[in-house]
């Protein structure tokens, strides 16, 4: 028996219907076994169609806006968590390693000391060798912005510091 388009997409339709469990079981040990080939198709998809996913995402957001605007009201909390884990992924740290090691800094910059609880948390910074990634401790703004102007050489810093202690 032939099938015609309409009647394969019915048919289709209605097994995935009556599989849906089996099917997301399926799909979710394939998404785990596959993860570099997704990791590399989603990579090649967003550059092939960097236009298009941008005029998507603004129409969508043009369409839902007092949605989202609702939505994120709501949920402030659970979002600026949500975006701290996001952050600390790229040092391979998770919130629980981030909030050891304030507790073990006494939530202090780990050089010039100045409290945590002063500053706004846009101000606190991870710091790690730009090399290596390790990550060395949590700074504020200036000191960790000042090891990145000195581009983290020792040998610059004492220079830095001998200026200092000459013209101080």
């Amino acid at each position: 028996m032939s099938w015609t388009k309409e009647q394969r997409a019915i048919y289709k339709k209605e097994y995935r219907e009556k599989n849906k469990e089996q099917i997301a079981a399926y799909l979710k040990k394939w998404k785990g076994r596959n993860k570099e080939k997704m990791a590399t198709y989603n990579k090649t998809y967003r550059e092939k169609n960097v236009e298009y996913i941008a005029a998507y995402a603004k129409e969508y957001h043009e369409k839902n806006k007092e949605a989202i605007k609702e939505y994120r009201e709501k949920n402030k909390e659970q979002i600026a968590i949500y975006k701290k884990e996001w952050n600390l992924k790229k040092y391979g740290l998770s919130l629980e390693d981030y909030n050891n090691m304030l507790d073990e800094q006494n939530h202090k910059c780990k050089l010039c000391l100045t409290s945590f609880t002063t500053l706004i948390s846009k101000n606190i910074h991870i710091d790690h060798c730009h090399t290596t990634n390790k990550v060395r401790g949590v700074l504020c703004l200036h000191c960790n912005t000042g090891l990145g102007y000195f581009k983290d050489n020792t040998r610059t810093l004492t220079k830095a510091i001998n200026y200092l202690q000459e013209n101080g």
